[in-house]
């Protein structure tokens, strides 16, 4: 995709942003005149929505048109703009107006429900826009997969083309073919994916000598290599990886992060609690709690706590897609991932963190069909209720790739990345896909 088209990209993503900012402005000014009688007023109003919706952006993502599908892009940024307007309508009513009745309030409830539908209407048709002007754009931009000698090439392609709107697949091809590089010519893009080491360092370098645009899955090495700092040795650069868990300060913060969040999720959830236990009640009579050993830091089992969504005669098997032994009220509690709520106790008892590998059974430790040993590698942190495994990926993400997420996590870790996954959890209810699998 060249220059002018990135341009044009630009300009809708210019033109979202500041409609959305306009619909909250122009809207609430309706119904509280002093909005745009007053400019300092009204500087701080927009002023104060532009901030949070900036920060909301640094949370959920951007405008990201190309770069993730567009059902993504689309929930993005309708989370950023409802939340960027749920805090532009507490200034508004509690700083910029003169809401003094029930009535005013009531009047600006209504103006706010108005705006949120406007900017809808606006998010809908710009990013139609949008990805229109990028699948115009990239057309004619072809992708050559390069993949092991033992992949199912038709089913990879296949795969590939589910998610051609992120970027299309022409061709898959084993790394081992000959006249690879004459083939490699041929394309734009090159996807390089689960081949050996060396053949991939040599594929990329010819690729990067011609230019061409290269994406290739990790590898454990990938993940050290670009979460490492670089320092001077003398007069050459070295990469810098020294963490290998987490520091003193960084497991105080977090624990305390940990606590507070989920004694402050438990008093926000306590009605659903309330209500998904007394379903479960009256569906089966059964138990409420439903509790298995699982795996935390340094492999120390404990046991996980959920609300129970599977009859009691024999929950120990995966569950599978439409599985008679789901309950009615387990269905629900499943889809909606209140099943999870109770963890937060788990959490509290700091057998759990907020953020963190899935904890998984003791019997899976490395992996499923035991060919990842470096799966131990997740128990140098607790385990979480979420983390980038659960957000990115969905059920039946493949082991490797759960592990990639995961440390990815542990070597970036930060407070600000806690609090950010925790708020992204949010996006995982959107995802219509994020229990394909089950």
């Amino acid at each position: 995709m060249n220059d002018f088209w990135r341009f044009l990209i630009g300009l809708v993503k210019m033109a979202l942003f500041f409609g959305i900012t306009a619909a909250f402005y122009g809207c609430m000014a309706i119904s509280n005149p002093g909005l745009y009688a007053d400019f300092k007023t009204a500087a701080l109003t927009i002023g104060v929505f532009i901030v949070f919706h900036v920060m909301f952006m640094a949370i959920y993502g951007g405008y990201d048109i190309g770069t993730k599908s567009k059902k993504n892009v689309q929930n993005s940024v309708i989370i950023n703009t409802w939340l960027s307007d749920f805090v532009g309508f507490l200034w508004v009513i509690g700083f910029a107006s003169s809401v003094t009745s029930v009535t005013d309030l009531l009047n600006s409830a209504g103006t706010l429900l108005f705006a949120v539908a406007l900017q809808g209407v606006i998010t809908l048709l710009l990013l139609k826009l949008g990805f229109a002007i990028y699948y115009y754009a990239t057309k004619d931009s072809h992708t050559l997969y390069i993949v092991n000698e033992n992949t199912d090439q038709l089913k990879m392609l296949q795969n590939v083309r589910k998610r051609a709107e992120q970027l299309p697949g022409d061709k898959v091809v084993s790394a081992s073919m000959e006249g690879l590089f004459e083939e490699i010519d041929k394309f734009e893009n090159v996807f390089i994916t689960d081949i050996p080491t060396e053949q991939r360092r040599t594929v990329i370098e010819y690729c990067y000598g011609r230019g061409k645009n290269i994406l290739f899955t990790p590898e454990i090495s990938d993940i050290v290599e670009v979460t490492s700092g670089y320092r001077m040795f003398g007069d050459a650069i070295i990469f810098s990886s020294a963490k290998t868990e987490l520091t003193l300060t960084e497991r105080i913060l977090k624990r305390a992060f940990d606590i507070v969040g989920s004694i402050i999720l438990l008093i926000l959830s306590s009605p659903l609690f309330l209500v998904s236990a007394i379903m479960i009640k009256l569906d089966d009579h059964g138990k409420v709690f439903f509790t298995q050993l699982r795996a935390t830091k340094g492999g120390k089992p404990f046991k996980i706590l959920k609300f129970r969504t599977m009859s009691e005669s024999d929950s120990t098997l995966p569950m599978q897609e439409s599985d008679s032994r789901v309950t009615r009220a387990g269905r629900l509690l499943r889809a909606t991932r209140i099943d999870e709520i109770p963890q937060f106790l788990n959490v509290l008892a700091g057998s759990m963190s907020l953020v963190g590998p899935r904890p998984e059974q003791m019997m899976y430790l490395h992996g499923f069909d035991g060919d990842y040993p470096e799966y131990e590698y997740r128990l140098r942190v607790k385990a979480g209720l979420t983390g980038f495994a659960q957000i990115e990926g969905k059920y039946n993400t493949t082991n490797k790739e759960k592990l990639m997420l995961d440390l990815m996590y542990i070597q970036r870790y930060s407070l600000w990345l806690d609090l950010k996954l925790v708020l992204q959890t949010a996006l995982v209810l959107l995802k219509d896909d994020s229990t394909e699998g089950f």
